[in-house]
């Protein structure tokens, strides 16, 4: 698919990237709204200049790591500090550099920090300004290390710890991190540690002229494109819209069928809810959705509700925006099926 306009989003994280690291920046939105394709073209244009150095992980493409896998997947060993990721053809990104001899089976969590450490200090040291992004942070959540019978540390909260100490002590490095998961952003949020050091930033759904110019470029009617504006709001809906078209399929043909899977998807999600969970109060919270897409957050976030709700979010039903107390369904796809549901 092609990279659509995105200037908004590009200018802040490009702009973000090249001034002095003082805070751990959280990207956050709904699922598939291109916080990932933003940040990669951000790498993409930015790595021309050659004086910024990228860490780039993404976690999605990993299943949860286990501590091991978490040392595989962030060092490269070598000879150097910090070295190119030689499974990244297309962008020039980098990982942490360890001696070869460095064992990742018998490791104390401040070994790995240290080495974290030398890296960001190796590429300041060159002259360079070194960018951490991590994409799907809350996946290192279960990682845990065991200090020598000392009790197990939180990779998690470490790491946090580390990254305020690069970013808003010591100013070395940025840190940016992605995510898709609202609650955890909502934990983060709320963490008093992290308070004065992290800033938030919302890659939200597509703006409706945007939507309109993309799909005049690619031929579409302005009847189709009226009809798709009421639908419309991710990237991957209009690339698959794009694709449909030229399978023979109509415009209404496509979202009708994406409303009904969404539809039939939410019914079997609400049938097989575990025990301890109310239908009624989830419907009541759908219902809530009947005549408003959005809604202010204090109307669902109840004592009474909270467990059905956060259900809702953790299987991707609705997106709670924490930062501006919002709460709407991941699309507006989901919202035709929400309330086709109810």
């Amino acid at each position: 698919m092609k990279f659509y306009n995105r200037e908004k989003e590009l200018h802040y994280l490009k702009t973000y990237c090249q001034l002095e690291p003082n805070s751990i920046l959280f990207v956050y939105g709904p699922k598939s709204s291109g916080k990932t394709t933003v940040m990669l073209r951000v790498i993409e244009e930015l790595s021309k200049k050659d004086d910024l150095v990228f860490f780039y992980y993404d976690l999605r493409e990993y299943a949860t790591p286990t501590k091991e896998e978490f040392l595989e997947i962030f060092f490269e060993k070598g000879d150097k500090k910090y070295l190119l990721n030689k499974f990244e053809i297309n962008l020039k990104i980098w990982k942490f550099g360890v001696e070869e001899k460095f064992d990742f089976n018998n490791v104390k969590l401040n070994d790995v920090f240290s080495k974290i450490k030398e890296s960001i200090k190796a590429v300041v040291e060159d002259d360079k300004k070194p960018v951490l992004i991590i994409d799907e942070l809350q996946k290192l959540k279960s990682i845990y290390f065991n200090e020598n019978g000392k009790g197990d540390k939180s990779l998690l909260n470490e790491l946090f710890n580390l990254f305020v100490s690069l970013t808003k002590a010591k100013h070395l490095c940025h840190v940016i991190c992605l995510t898709s998961d609202t609650l955890f952003i909502e934990e983060i949020y709320r963490n008093s540690t992290l308070k004065n050091a992290s800033e938030y930033y919302l890659i939200d759904w597509l703006r409706e002229g945007t939507i309109r110019n993309i799909l005049k470029e690619e031929g579409f009617n302005e009847g189709e494109i009226n009809y798709c504006l009421n639908y419309l709001s991710l990237p991957y809906e209009i690339s698959q819209l794009i694709n449909n078209k030229k399978l023979g399929l109509s415009v209404e043909q496509t979202i009708k069928q994406w409303i009904n899977i969404e539809a039939d998807g939410l019914r079997f999600l609400i049938a097989s809810m575990p025990d301890d969970l109310d239908e009624s109060k989830t419907y009541e919270i759908l219902g809530k959705f009947k005549d408003n897409i959005k809604v202010n957050d204090y109307e669902i976030i109840k004592r009474d509700l909270i467990k059905e709700f956060k259900f809702l979010v953790e299987n991707e039903i609705l997106f709670y925006d924490v930062i501006n107390g919002i709460i709407k369904p991941t699309s507006i796809i989901e919202w035709h099926a929400i309330k086709e549901v109810i």
